[in-house]
């Protein structure tokens, strides 16, 4: 959402100027022209959904669907539960893989979807780059996301990715 602000110069009595105030890591930031843009309700399988907040690439490379915009990348494998566990067995094998750097994990459990995501900071040769590992565990599989930021702003949008999976066909 932007917010345009105008503003009048009483003492000149003229001069209108006109400012255009974007929130950080918006759609007005340079997207891919030649990749897809998407934004909202993204139905990545028939079984699963997630909400992006603005506009993002997206594309697909070695076998993950990514999600992106400057300063944010979401690298997303939807998984099926062929082996018809349940969601606490996943959650209890997908939580012992976590890295032993992870800091900061968090679980919620509700009627529909077991969440799980922990932090990491991936150091890199320029820049420490900032990362949140979700999953979105349901009935008939789960979602594991990587999601990588640069400024540590970014957190928030990151959980709300997590928090926006949605899964939209269980099995009854």
């Amino acid at each position: 959402m932007r917010t345009t602000v105008i503003a009048a110069s009483a003492m000149a009595g003229i001069g209108i100027a006109v400012f255009t105030l974007w929130p950080r890591n918006t759609d007005h930031r340079m997207l891919n022209p030649k990749f897809p843009t998407v934004e909202g309700r993204y139905q990545m399988t028939a079984g699963w959904a997630v909400t992006l907040p603005g506009k993002f690439n997206r594309r697909l490379e070695d076998g993950s669907l990514v999600f992106w915009r400057p300063g944010i990348t979401a690298w997303t494998n939807v998984w099926e539960n062929n082996k018809r566990e349940s969601r606490e067995d996943r959650l209890k094998w997908i939580s012992g893989d976590a890295s032993a750097d992870s800091f900061d994990a968090e679980t919620h459990v509700d009627a529909n979807v077991t969440r799980f995501a922990y932090r990491l900071t991936e150091r890199r040769e320029k820049a420490a780059v900032h990362a949140v590992h979700a999953f979105a565990i349901g009935q008939d599989g789960h979602v594991q996301m990587a999601i990588y930021f640069d400024n540590e702003d970014d957190l928030r949008i990151a959980k709300q990715l997590w928090n926006s999976l949605e899964e939209t066909r269980p099995n009854p």
